[in-house]
């Protein structure tokens, strides 16, 4: 049976890097799963309606819904994005019934108590949906730009290039980018990967759907990728199929 998950996400370049980067994880975490099957085995949610599931138009739903979201959590306040978090949990629980999993993709942007606040949210959510969190620091272009391996000559010039602008290689420390609304600064997220991959989306969508697993982890351990990835591996695969060294009940 198709499980059905539900993404909250920012933009449609989001939804795409998220889904299809927990795909991989899935078809490698799951024995019997591959690119075919698993179309057949999972479906994301990323639209109620005629309305995307974005994080500027949860609010909306959920009022219209009926759902709230005020409240302490265990009697503390709530971090930056607790609130937003519970809003979208307890909307997605109620506008589909036999959800099985819920993604919520955020950039950290300039407030890194965003996780503590998104923490919150899942922490006082119990049993299904599985809640998974996917942060990106500071943004997800640095998830795609720890994916960039060069591979001609043109490519390894750019990275050169913008190791002299920056003086660190941006594809291993992305998380030392800075979110900020010029794109057009040294260390904006957007302009180094439109310059990597030569503002082509094919090329961007290499980075995260070819780069071998194991280097996103180990390139991803600072900028929240490896975070995701584990949370896609251990929450949402057992809700598909038996992982390899885990105990059945």
């Amino acid at each position: 049976m198709s499980q059905s998950i539900a993404v909250v996400y920012e933009a449609e370049a989001d939804f795409r890097t998220g889904t299809e980067l927990a795909d991989r994880v899935l078809v490698e975490a799951i024995d019997w799963l591959d690119a075919d099957l698993i179309l057949h085995q999972r479906q994301w949610i990323g639209e109620a309606g005629q309305e995307r599931l974005t994080w500027k138009a949860i609010p909306r739903l959920a009022l219209a819904a009926r759902v709230r979201a005020t409240g302490h959590f265990e009697g503390e306040s709530g971090h930056a994005d607790a609130r937003a978090g519970r809003r979208a949990i307890r909307y997605l629980v109620e506008a589909f019934p036999h959800l099985a999993g819920i993604v919520l993709l955020r950039d950290q942007d300039d407030q890194p108590e965003r996780r503590l606040g998104l923490e919150q949210a899942r922490s006082e959510h119990h049993g299904l949906p599985e809640v998974v969190i996917g942060l990106a620091i500071v943004e997800r272009e640095a998830w795609v730009i720890s994916g960039f391996v060069p591979q001609d000559s043109t490519e390894q010039t750019r990275l050169d290039a913008e190791r002299q602008t920056l003086g660190f290689y941006p594809h291993e420390r992305s998380h030392q980018l800075t979110a900020c609304k010029d794109d057009t600064a040294p260390r904006s997220p957007k302009r180094v990967l439109r310059v990597l991959t030569g503002g082509h989306y094919d090329r961007e969508r290499h980075c995260w759907n070819e780069t071998p697993l194991a280097l996103l982890q180990e390139r991803g351990t600072e900028n929240g990728l490896f975070a995701f990835l584990d949370e896609a591996r251990t929450r949402l695969a057992p809700l598909i199929g038996h992982l390899p060294g885990s105990i059945e009940s």
